[in-house]
């Protein structure tokens, strides 16, 4: 099939220089919109839709066949009737390799071929009081227009629903659960029920009903409100049936178990946060494994405090008040399996990490209760947030200084904030929660944890340290001499193993110790594909599972971490962090329980910073560009006076001059190569100590490429570095970024030194194995 055609991006801009300007303008139109109105009216006026959900299932076992009946009301808060409704049935993206999701996934899900065990959804009844509407039935495809799609469907409605009005749906259905593989379904007798429930999509006025096909690299997006859960399992699941918010009753009789689940909470639902809202949830998703190890501790806010006072100052200097409003003690429960359980401690730590950070820069989680999952071993189905509720993943055999399972359940707990209580639309703008949260993780790793520690896996073992290099061969030319590329000729005698390569690498005698700063990890998975698309693009459209990768987790991320070195040299004498942090506090805060889009963000952060940052806005994250700054120094004394000087009157002289007098001259030429135009600071050190920061500004990049600095005098110029607080991790290559007057000649020597031991040592090993 032909890819259809690219639908229009809602909140796309032109790109190219004309772009540039236009979204620069219309930015500058949206903040002049929203400024009128202060920022806590923004946050007062909550809009957007309220549903509340009372669901029933039934699971049936060994078949795991999942019978449910719901009854979900709608509050239309548009300005637009709705005639119809729209549903996600997620499970049929499983049916079949037909699907869109499977389709685009070529077939495969976590790298496994989808060959049986499959998951479908079926609806039995759809009434509005006691008119069935199951008649007007219809699969839709927005996206691709793939007929054989069933992940989303509509009814029409008796009566439409007015603005202000509300409707009462009951829906019934039958199912069955999939082997997880996309984290959602059963492995043995483990159960993730994610995304299980025929789900409403988000009606925005005139626009229409949002109910995008699940796609291979798509999330989900759906409308705040409460859910009401009871659930019917066999009786070996007692007491380990967990869900979103928390388990109300439980109750065991005639060989199952009903177990009864409110999210948020009865008493969530009543108490107000510190910015002015009740607690609501916009999904709800369950567990049951027999051999959960359940796992509780709380995490108290007063100790998290104590421990990180430098941190708590920082963040009230920032924000100008105290930072621990909203911050609450939270109950965390961890469900665990045997195998890891002395692992759960860890986990809570984590998670505990994450409640405080993000609160304490973010604003506070509201909710009472969150629960960590560890999946089954083998599952796939780690690595997922859900409200109140998500799934970690690790390996034996690790120490917390390798932020495993850390990095994941900060990760997924930091979810809990993006996604979980600013409800950004993730098939649309996937960047808006995973890019804020990927730089959010990475900062609350530094801080709990430190830096991670290199280690090498052997099997399933680890070793500290790494290699200085990787192996010799491979690549083109070495398949070419070793003949791999005539297949009559490729034989391997001896299969690569955890014991040979460590044998082979000898790591207590070869390996280099190695701690890893994780903010420059987001830096380096964003070199790995840095422009070829534009960040602000549907999830679905990217070029490919990388340009996905990229653009939703670590472009933003970078481009978050640039954004105060962007501010400080834009508004010399800025302290671009505290601005960074007013900004995305304030915006993240005024669109607790709300929808928002790029352009909300964009005009919620200015607002709450108090600058006017749309063009950068405009460039980084709507174009696909990049920039990289180079600086090379040309020094030298200048060239000693000779000859002759002609006068208006009198005879010629004779110049000389002492080479005492002869000044140095440098010339600084500072280049930018990239679409990107943004203002950086060029900082030049003379012998003396003596410093000049000079700025480049976005009106000189604008016009030329290139700047260029002559300093004359008698002081010799030392360094000339650009970006000097290395801030700009937007920067492609910030090897050229400095030049130093004086040369390291030794440290080349020893990494070549290094790198060549380790090619002799391999290639020994190698010949001596060959014979």
């Amino acid at each position: 099939m032909a890819p259809p055609p690219r639908p229009p991006v809602r909140t796309g801009a032109p790109t190219g220089r004309c772009g540039f300007a236009l979204a620069c303008v219309s930015a500058v139109l949206a903040l002049t919109t929203l400024a009128p109105r202060a920022l806590g009216a923004l946050g007062a006026d909550r809009g957007g839709n309220r549903v509340e959900y009372r669901i029933q299932a039934r699971l049936e076992d060994p078949e795991k066949r999942l019978t449910g009946s719901l009854d979900v009301r709608f509050e239309n808060r548009t300005d637009a009737a709705a005639r119809d409704a729209w549903f996600h049935l997620y499970l049929n993206a499983f049916s079949n390799t037909r699907s869109t999701h499977l389709v685009e996934s070529k077939g495969s899900l976590r790298g496994n071929a989808v060959m049986d065990e499959w998951g479908w959804q079926r609806i039995t009844s759809v009434r509005v009081g006691e008119r069935e509407l199951l008649g007007t039935l219809r699969f839709r495809q927005p996206d691709d227009a793939n007929a054989d799609d069933r992940s989303v469907f509509s009814v029409d409605l008796p009566e439409a629903i007015e603005p202000g009005g509300s409707v009462e749906l009951h829906v019934e259905w039958e199912s069955r659960l999939p082997r997880v593989r996309r984290r959602t379904g059963y492995k043995d007798d483990f159960i993730l029920a994610a995304q299980w429930f025929p789900k409403l999509g988000v009606f925005e006025g005139e626009r229409g009903w949002n109910c995008h096909q699940f796609h291979a690299v798509t999330e989900f997006y759906s409308d705040y409100g409460t859910y009401d859960v009871v659930l019917d399992l066999p009786e070996k699941y007692a007491g380990k049936v967990f869900g979103s918010g928390v388990v109300e009753s439980s109750e065991t009789k005639d060989g199952r178990v009903r177990t009864t689940i409110a999210a948020p909470s009865r008493a969530d639902r009543e108490r107000v946060d510190h910015t002015g809202n009740r607690a609501v949830v916009h999904d709800f998703t369950w567990t049951a494994d027999p051999r959960y190890v359940v796992h509780r501790e709380t995490f108290r806010v007063g100790e998290w405090l104590a421990r990180f006072p430098e941190e708590v100052d920082r963040v009230r200097k920032a924000l100008r008040k105290e930072p621990d409003t909203g911050l609450r003690d939270v109950d965390v429960t961890v469900l665990i399996h045997p195998e890891r359980a002395e692992q759960a401690h860890r986990h809570f730590e984590a998670t505990s990490a994450a409640l405080f950070f993000y609160g304490l820069w973010w604003g506070g989680y509201p909710y009472e209760h969150v629960t960590c999952v560890d999946p089954a071993h083998g599952a796939g189905a780690g690595g997922m947030e859900y409200p109140t509720l998500f799934t970690a993943g690790t390996q034996l055999f690790t120490t917390p200084d390798m932020h495993s399972p850390e990095g994941v359940t900060i990760h997924e707990c930091g979810h809990q904030f993006w996604y979980g209580l600013v409800g950004n639309n993730e098939f649309e703008s996937a960047w808006l929660d995973e890019g804020f949260n990927t730089f959010t993780t990475s900062e609350t790793l530094v801080h709990a944890f430190g830096l991670r520690r290199g280690t090498t896996q052997y099997s399933e073992l680890f070793v500290d340290g790494v290699t200085y290099t990787p192996a010799p061969g491979g690549g083109a030319w070495g398949d070419a001499l070793s003949a791999r590329t005539v297949p009559v000729l490729e034989w391997h005698p001896i299969r690569s193993s955890g014991l040979l390569d460590r044998w082979r690498d000898q790591p207590a005698l070869t390996f280099a110790s190695q701690w890893d700063d994780p903010r420059w990890g987001d830096r380096t998975r964003f070199l790995s594909d840095p422009d070829r698309d534009a960040m602000d693009t549907h999830a679905w459209l990217y070029a490919d599972s990388l340009g996905y990768r990229v653009n939703a987790y670590n472009k933003p991320a970078t481009m978050l971490r640039s954004l105060p070195a962007a501010i400080s040299a834009e508004w010399p004498g800025t302290d671009g962090w505290d601005v960074f942090l007013r900004g995305l506090r304030g915006y993240s805060e005024a669109y607790r329980f709300r929808h928002p889009t790029p352009d909300d963000f964009f005009a919620g952060f200015n607002a709450a910073a108090g600058v006017d940052v749309s063009w950068y806005f405009a460039q980084v994250a709507r174009e696909a560009g990049s920039i990289d700054w180079r600086v090379s120094v040309d020094q030298r004394k200048e060239a000693a006076a000779r000859g002759v000087m002609i006068e208006a009157e009198g005879e010629p002289r004779e110049l000389a001059r002492s080479a005492a007098d002869v000044p140095w001259v440098a010339e600084v030429l500072v280049a930018s190569r990239g679409e990107y135009e943004l203002p950086v600071v060029v900082r030049l050190t003379f012998e003396d100590g003596a410093r000049e920061d000079v700025v480049w500004t976005r009106a000189e990049q604008s016009k030329c490429a290139w700047l260029r600095l002559v300093r004359k005098g008698s002081r010799k110029l030392v360094s000339a570095v650009v970006d000097p607080e290395r801030g700009y991790a937007l920067d492609l290559d910030r090897s050229n970024n400095a030049w130093y007057d004086a040369v390291d000649e030794v440290a080349p020597a020893r990494w070549f030194e290094r790198a060549a031991a380790r090619f002799a040592h391999v290639l020994h090993w190698q010949a001596g194995i060959g014979g």
